[in-house]
């Protein structure tokens, strides 16, 4: 059964990974994009799912910060019900307004979430922003990027090398490259040079290569029994810190991509903590929606 239904919705598959790889190529081409009065750095990558663009606008933030230059960041805002554009407040807002990593960053910066990227960014212009970070508009052909940034997670790549919705991929690398000026290779050290060694990148891009590792943490967690839980795009990348780290993790609880805790789905996981007498450990980016 399971082979007539692949023989059946393989092709179908295909002819829409066509007609979206065909509207990305028309929608890049003649794309009007508008130069902005103010600097835009692009983060952003080619997969459906977590590179670590997260982090790495962190650390850009905390960049500018140390030189006085007034960043700001511009998001979507994945799954938040706001369509105006909207300078995110922790007070006033949670994760179902603006989309959990927007209220996450917001605690570093103001972060303006937005359906409309110069809308967004005129905004963020307007309330004394020197340079913008357009958080995940890399396929977004509305504005000029001033600086764009691609980051590849080395240690997971682009699964079976489709493009949507037969694998995980919104675009090809080749296709990507063209529009990039600095890529970012996130990974293992086996696994980064492995891709740069397989991988043609173009003298006029700048390559950097980077790790995410942990802060430090209490030491009172190494005698803990310890029930690790996130919703992310790969639940396994935490997970695997974490005993990496040498913890005791006895079990492991993933939720979907953007997962919004119900107060049952809390309690579940709490009952859960005190049956194994455990504690329970999650994401930066869980706990905003917590």
């Amino acid at each position: 059964m399971i082979i007539i239904l692949k023989n059946v919705f393989l092709p179908i598959l295909i002819l829409l990974s066509v007609l979206w790889r065909c509207v990305h190529f028309l929608k890049i081409k003649f794309g009007k994009y508008e130069k902005m009065p103010l600097p835009v750095i692009c983060v952003g990558n080619i997969t459906l799912g977590g590179s670590g663009k997260t982090p790495t606008v962190l650390l850009i933030l905390k960049l500018f910060s140390e030189i006085g230059l007034e960043a700001h960041v511009v998001s979507r805002g994945y799954k938040g019900k706001l369509n105006r554009t909207t300078l995110v407040n922790s007070k006033k807002h949670n994760a179902s307004d603006v989309g959990d990593e927007p209220l996450m960053i917001s605690r570093t910066s103001k972060v303006w979430v937005t359906r409309d990227k110069k809308s967004g960014i005129m905004a963020a212009y307007n309330s004394g922003a020197k340079i913008v970070i357009l958080d995940d508009g890399f396929q977004n052909p509305s504005v000029f990027k001033d600086l764009s940034l691609l980051i590849i997670d080395t240690d997971f790549n682009f699964g079976n090398g489709h493009i949507f919705p037969i694998g995980t991929l919104r675009e090809s690398l080749d296709f990507a490259m063209i529009r990039t000026d600095l890529l970012l290779c996130l990974g293992k050290y086996e696994s980064r040079k492995s891709f740069i060694k397989k991988t043609r990148i173009p003298s006029n891009i700048l390559l950097i290569e980077g790790q995410l590792k942990p802060k430090v943490y209490p030491s009172h967690l190494e005698k803990k029994k310890l029930i690790a839980f996130c919703g992310i795009a790969r639940p396994e990348k935490f997970f695997q810190t974490l005993k990496n780290l040498n913890l005791n993790v006895i079990e492991t609880i993933p939720f979907p991509d953007h997962f919004l805790y119900s107060k049952n789905d809390l309690e579940n996981l709490k009952k859960r903590g005190e049956q194994e007498n455990a504690l329970l450990v999650t994401t930066e980016k869980d706990i905003v929606k917590i």
